[in-house]
Parts: structure tokens; sequence; C-alpha cells
């Protein structure tokens, strides 16, 4: 993992117990639609974008990289999965996401490096879920590894469900880092990024005041 994992820690564990980040995404919105006042709406949105057309229904579910498990919390009131695995590198991220659903008894949480090997049975899982993650896997190598443990771990038929930067390093994109092992097939590929750009313009006035209200001038 590189420097902008350990970013993204520090600022989880430096405002863990802060409302208003409960979610890290950047969020999906349709142009000229009502928003919601929930301050997480976007971020909620681009789950329900990314799970638009695979059913978590009665299946079992990872989610890798799930930070605070807010996500992971909202997709299982919503769809309902048999089981549902949040898994992380962060032992301190893990440890916010047990304390906060340990009560909710579908989900569970792991720690877990992605890139190295993920804590499963071959062919044991229906879905995996990535939401703008790999993009802080530290290059090209350590997202095919990735690519190579959700291929062993998904079952004959399972989906892989991802949404994230296409360019990592400016000269490819991180699809064709996923793919170049041959283990996982691109059946659908859709191009959000006009919607996550709406979604930052709309949360812009509220992120600002969050950084105004909450981080110290010497951290931004």
């Amino acid at each position: 993992m590189d420097n902008l994992f350990s970013k993204y820690e520090w600022i989880a564990n430096t405002y863990s117990n802060v409302d208003e980040l409960q979610f890290m995404n950047y969020g999906y919105a349709e142009f000229d639609e009502h928003i919601d006042d929930d301050i997480d709406y976007c971020s909620k949105q681009l789950y329900k974008q990314v799970l638009a057309h695979v059913s978590l229904t009665n299946q079992n579910v990872l989610e890798v990289s799930c930070r605070r498990g807010t996500g992971a919390v909202w997709c299982v009131h919503n769809y309902v999965p048999d089981s549902y695995v949040g898994a992380d590198l962060s032992p301190d991220a893990i440890d916010i996401c047990r304390q906060r659903h340990s009560m909710i008894s579908q989900l569970s949480f792991v720690v877990a490096d992605a890139t190295k090997y993920l804590p499963f049975e071959n062919e044991s899982l229906d879905i995996v879920l990535c939401v703008e993650a790999t993009h802080a896997y530290g290059g090209s190598a350590a997202v095919q590894r990735f690519a190579s443990e959700v291929a062993r771990v998904l079952r004959p038929g399972g989906y892989f469900l991802w949404c994230d930067l296409c360019h990592i390093d400016g000269s490819d994109t991180s699809i064709d880092y996923l793919t170049a092992n041959g283990e996982l097939i691109v059946e659908e590929k859709i191009n959000i990024t006009k919607n996550v750009l709406q979604a930052l313009d709309i949360q812009s006035n509220p992120r600002a005041e969050f950084i105004e209200h909450y981080v110290q001038s010497r951290d931004r």
C-alpha cells in the first residue's frame, strides 16, 4: 500500500466520531435530480449505482476496503444479503466497524490486505464489491494480485463490482490491471465521471464547511 492509503487511514482515525465523515467516497448524482437533505445522500447513490444491475439479496458478499463500514451497513439494510463481510487493511478501521455495527447479524468485519490474501475459501463468495479503493493499492502489480484473489474467492458465475478512478499512474488504466491476468472478464463498463463530478459540485459547500469546522489549519 502507498502513502495515499496512509492519508486515508489518518483521516478515518482522526475524525472517527464525526457524523459528516461516515462515508469516504466521492459520491454520485444524476443531473437535475432532487438532492436529499441527508448529508451522505450522494455517497449512498454511488453504492446504488454500482449495485444497479446485480442483486445482493440472499448472496454471500465481500466488500474490500470497507473503511468505516457505513456502506456495508447501508447495503445490508437495503439489499438483504445472506451474509456480508467488510474487509479492510486497517485494524483501527475494523475496530471501529465492530464497535459500531456488531448488532447486525448478517454483517461481520475482518482485517485483510487485499493485495496479498483474502481470508476466504476458494469459490466461497457470490459477490465481491470494491468502491474507490484500488487507486491506493500501490500500482499495477498490487492491483493484479488483488484481482487474482478476487477471482480465487468468487464462485463460478460470481460478480466483481468495482468503481474507482480510471488512471493510477497516468500511463495505463486500472481496469487493464484488473484484467491483465485473464482471470476476470469485463461484462459491463459504465463511465460515471460526469455524475461523480456533479456529486462533488453538490457537496463542495458542505465539505468546505466540514474542513473549516473540524480540520486544524496545520492539517489542511
